[in-house]
């Protein structure tokens, strides 16, 4: 776009005086740098704070329960799960507090799970605001990711009240779990952002993704443990491929002393540094084709 606007040097808007400042416009169908790209998403973060909190105010309103429904939710997972697995099929195997294990590994599971599903439709179900205003699309599944963390926050604190209520006792370990939430953190910013560019060109892609995840559940170590089950020393480090595995497993042993194996240490900072950094180039070099 080679267009220009012209104006009065002396700011009165006449051109009386035949001198005019030149300005170019701003090419919208060129895609900007990942620099400056970052940087007006950051000028326009309200909207991905603003938006999920407007957004969690309305959850649920129309429900007895209301907003309590972000802790019930959480509970009655880990109450059926550990009816299934703690009690009828005992998987238990290995774990002194099979209750805190369980509360661990469903409330974070859970966490991701959301923000993935969330974040999956986030361009299609916005297509009408993108077609209307220009902004950062990042925007979008940044607000899904802000979001689902909101709700999950209350859950989390509950996830420790029930863990103490087991007979934990904190320890040094546990100023180790914000570090490992941040990590967590990571890794559901730059998942997002891959669904929901991929979410633009599969629709049924909200549809497959609860199947995976079902796979994924039982593949997390989320109601077993891995050690007491997998006796192979080179299969148990696969697990640590798995990015939901190594959060949870981390998280474990900073609020339980479940034992950890480097691996996992490994490949949990591995994936909050690369899921990131593909899931905005992947979104980034997409942006401008996004709505057209």
């Amino acid at each position: 776009m080679t267009s220009v606007s012209t104006e009065a040097a002396d700011g009165s808007g006449s051109s009386s005086s035949g001198d005019a400042v030149v300005r170019p416009l701003i090419d919208l169908t060129s895609r900007p740098t990942a620099r400056t790209y970052l940087r007006e998403a950051w000028r326009r973060r309200e909207f991905a704070i603003v938006v999920p909190a407007q957004d969690l105010r309305a959850q649920n309103m129309d429900t007895t329960l209301g907003q309590l429904w972000h802790l019930v939710n959480p509970a009655l997972l880990v109450g059926v799960y550990f009816l299934m697995f703690g009690v009828i099929i005992d998987t238990r195997r290995g774990v002194d507090n099979f209750l805190g294990f369980l509360i661990v590994g469903v409330v974070l599971f859970h966490l991701t799970q959301r923000v993935t599903l969330e974040a999956s439709t986030s361009i299609t179900q916005n297509m009408g605001l993108i077609r209307s205003i220009q902004f950062p699309r990042i925007l979008l599944p940044a607000a899904s990711v802000n979001g689902q963390t909101a709700a999950f926050v209350p859950a989390l604190a509950l996830a420790i009240l029930a863990v103490l209520a087991t007979g934990e006792l904190p320890t040094l370990r546990w100023l180790v779990l914000p570090a490992v939430l941040v990590a967590q953190f990571a890794f559901n910013f730059g998942t997002a952002l891959l669904v929901a560019r991929i979410g633009t060109t599969m629709p049924d892609l909200r549809q497959i993704l609860p199947h995976l995840f079902r796979l994924l559940f039982y593949g997390s170590g989320v109601i077993f443990s891995v050690d007491a089950f997998v006796q192979s020393a080179a299969w148990r480090r696969a697990f640590a491929l798995n990015p939901l595995y190594d959060v949870i497993t981390c998280a474990r042993w900073c609020l339980l002393g479940e034992p950890v194996d480097l691996w996992v240490v490994a490949g949990l900072v591995m994936w909050c540094i690369v899921m990131p950094a593909i899931g905005f180039w992947v979104f980034h070099r997409s942006e401008q084709r996004l709505g057209a």
